[in-house]
């Protein structure tokens, strides 16, 4: 059964009573089913031209009624479903919050709705994943860190289109957004090696040789100390990127221990300014005594104090990327797409 079918059965309630209709809300309202219609398509352009009293009456009668609108008869008609989703790992962070803010503002304007789907251990994807393989939304964006270990020829089989943050993936079945990010981290680290800083520490996301988009991370970590004639020290890098507690634990133990760093890069934002919270602890200067800095320029970085170095998007701003996605649910057979929208160094008090 297909996601149209399936919604199909929208139009019977239990008990296979028949769903009420337009015409039957408008009757109970007392109004027209043009001006039933109105309200409750949610057209702020029409709605806005109605009193307040008409539209509460068409809602209350809609609600006494249990009217849920022709969802069912509108997919068959268009061979939509008027759904995109947005998959990604928790826990969330500012930015992803962003990502998800203007999905929801550039669906809204072509007349759709975002649905969520947090993945956060890969081995049980392929049940959150559901939404996309039965074909339940009209296209998904994959955030970075989930699309390379993932079947995207089979998502793309069963969904309008996709759009996946990755350095990796070739576009084909997938339009792909790449941000260069190995890049972006060794200029940091570089950034760090010139101004003298030969210890170095590192916070990740999670275990180095496990996820794709850490490993990446790391690798512009170590390119730079290679570039400079730097050993690596493994003792300095440690999990702790992901959530705060774990940011403060591992920036503790780095600064506590015999031989600390006099520098570190975290691969989040969030990490780097639990990072500057532990150095006021330890009653260091930032950056004179102890520099850090982040990734994901995020808004919280420009207004920390000091104020966050950070590599990220140079402008915190996925519009471009959204479309992309409706663009291809419009047109399906366009040409593939790479774009290029590489992270930079944002150079701040603290770095």
């Amino acid at each position: 059964m297909t996601a149209a079918e399936r919604l199909v059965n929208a139009f019977t309630m239990p008990g296979g009573r028949a769903r009420p209709t337009l015409r039957e809300v408008a009757s109970a309202a007392g109004v027209s089913v043009a001006t039933c219609s109105y309200v409750l398509s949610g057209r702020s352009d029409r709605v806005r031209q109605l009193p307040q009293d008409t539209q509460d009456k068409v809602r209350e009668a809609a609600r006494r009624l249990g009217y849920a609108g022709n969802t069912a008869a509108r997919v068959l008609r268009r061979q939509r479903t008027e759904l995109i989703a947005l998959v990604y790992a928790p826990p969330v962070g500012p930015w992803v919050d962003r990502l998800t803010m203007q999905c929801e503002d550039v669906a809204v304007a072509h007349g759709y709705s975002v649905i969520g789907l947090p993945i956060r251990h890969p081995e049980r994807a392929e049940h959150s994943l559901r939404v996309i393989t039965q074909g339940y939304v009209d296209g998904a964006i994959f955030a970075p860190g989930l699309a390379d270990g993932l079947d995207l020829d089979r998502l793309a089989r069963s969904t309008r289109a996709v759009v996946a943050f990755s350095e990796h993936l070739e576009p084909g079945p997938a339009d792909v957004v790449r941000n260069h990010i190995r890049a972006a981290v060794g200029e940091a680290v570089a950034h760090l090696l010139q101004t003298g800083h030969r210890r170095i520490g590192y916070l990740s996301h999670n275990d180095l040789t496990a996820a794709s988009r850490s490993r990446d991370l790391y690798l512009g970590y170590r390119d730079a100390h290679e570039h400079a004639g730097v050993p690596v020290d493994p003792a300095l890098a440690r999990p702790g990127a992901t959530s705060r507690e774990e940011a403060l634990v591992g920036a503790r133990a780095l600064l506590d221990a015999a031989d600390p760093p006099t520098a570190l890069i975290s691969e989040s934002d969030r990490g780097a300014l639990a990072t500057l919270q532990v150095a006021r602890e330890r009653g260091l200067a930032v950056p004179d005594d102890f520099a850090v800095i982040g990734v994901g320029n995020t808004q919280e970085a420009v207004v920390s104090f000091p104020a966050l170095t950070s590599v990220g998007m140079a402008q915190f701003d996925f519009t471009e990327i959204v479309e992309i996605l409706f663009a291809r649910i419009d047109e399906p057979d366009r040409p593939p797409r790479v774009l290029d929208l590489p992270w930079v160094l944002e150079r701040r008090a603290s770095a």
